[in-house]
C-alpha cells in the first residue's frame, strides 16, 4: 500500500464528509483513517453513519485526548508507505499530496514539507504579518528550526509527507498541538534528508471554527526546544 490519509478531527461537521469525499479521490493504492476526538457538534453522529463503509477505518474517541494523540495513533495503525494527515477542515487542497509523492520518490527524501510560504520566498516578515497576523507562530517556529538546524524552511507548520516506517520509530509523545513541532524537530535532529513543495492554503477564519490560538505556540516551541536539548 503505498499511502496512508489520516483525518482527524474535533467539530468538523461542516466539513468532514467533503474531506473524507476528497480522500477518496486520491488515485493512490491506500487506506484512509478518520479519528474523532469526541466532538460534540455531530460529527461523531456523521461518521457512526458511515461505519459501514470498507474504504474507511473510522475510530471515534469517548474523550478529547488531544489532536497529538490522534496523530499518534493514526502513525500507529497505518499501513502505506508514507503517511500524510491534512486534516478535516480543507484548509488544504488534498491533491497536494501528488506532487508531495512525486518529489520523495525522485529526490529519495525521507519527509517532504508542504508550505504555504515557498512562493512567497523575499516577502519580508513585516509585510507577511500585516497581510494575516497568525503568521507570527509560522515565521518564529521555522526560523527557529532553521537556526537550530542549520536548515532553510520556509514553513515547518504546513502539512508533510513522511515515510511511515521512519515515523514509527521516531515515536513522537506529544498529545497536543506540539506534536507536529516535536516531529520536525527529531526529523532535523537525525538529519533526515527532507524537501518542501508549495502548498495550496485557505485559512478558515475563528468565526468559521478555526481554533489554533497564539498561546497554542507555546507548547510547540516548547517542544522544538526539548527535542534540541534532551532528543
Amino acid at each position: 500500500m503505498k499511502l496512508t490519509i489520516l483525518i482527524t478531527c474535533f467539530n468538523e461537521k461542516a466539513t468532514i464528509l467533503e474531506a473524507i469525499k476528497q480522500a477518496k479521490a486520491v488515485d493512490i493504492d491506500k487506506e484512509i483513517i478518520v479519528i474523532d476526538n469526541c466532538s460534540t457538534d455531530g460529527t461523531r453522529e456523521i461518521l457512526e453513519g458511515l461505519k459501514d463503509d470498507k474504504a474507511l477505518k473510522i475510530i471515534l474517541h469517548s474523550q478529547n485526548m488531544g489532536a497529538g494523540y490522534s496523530t499518534s495513533e493514526g502513525i500507529s495503525l497505518a499501513q502505506g508507505d508514507y503517511f500524510y494527515a491534512p486534516g478535516a477542515d480543507l484548509e488544504y487542497d488534498m491533491k497536494d499530496v501528488y506532487k508531495m509523492i512525486q518529489k520523495i520518490d525522485s529526490e529519495r527524501l525521507d519527509a517532504v514539507f508542504g508550505s504555504r510560504l515557498l512562493e512567497r520566498v523575499g516577502v519580508s516578515n513585516i509585510q507577511l504579518l500585516k497581510e494575516r497576523p497568525y503568521w507570527l507562530g509560522t515565521i518564529i517556529a521555522t526560523f527557529l528550526i532553521n537556526i537550530l538546524y542549520g536548515r532553510s524552511f520556509t514553513d515547518v507548520i504546513g502539512i508533510n509527507l513522511v515515510k511511515t516506517d521512519l515515523l514509527k520509530a521516531l515515536d513522537c509523545k506529544a498529545s497536543s498541538q506540539a506534536f507536529m513541532f516535536e516531529l520536525v524537530s527529531k526529523l532535523c535532529k537525525q538529519r533526515k534528508k527532507i524537501g518542501e513543495v508549495h502548498l495550496w492554503y485557505k485559512p478558515r477564519t475563528h468565526k468559521q471554527g478555526k481554533t489554533i490560538r497564539a498561546i497554542d505556540m507555546l507548547p510547540a516551541l516548547l517542544a522544538i526546544i526539548k527535542v534540541k536539548l534532551f532528543g
